[in-house]
């Protein structure tokens, strides 16, 4: 089973921040699910993007798995 991945960013530390915006919400709404920072590779994020937009070398994803 693969990961739920919900965004990605070049940017460890906005990912971070809006998993903890995104586990505030979850939380609040009282789902049983959690959102977490992993990187992903360049290819894999380069598949999923328009062409011509630049990508970069290091990316992170916001996923998400049930508690």
């Amino acid at each position: 089973m693969g990961k739920t991945i919900v965004r990605a960013t070049p940017s460890k530390k906005d990912a971070i921040k809006e998993a903890k915006q995104i586990n505030d919400s979850l939380k609040e709404r009282g789902i049983e699910r959690e959102a977490y920072v992993c990187s992903v590779s360049k290819a894999y994020v380069k598949k999923l993007t328009r062409k011509g937009y630049p990508v970069a070398d290091k990316n992170y994803a916001i996923c998400v798995r049930n508690k």
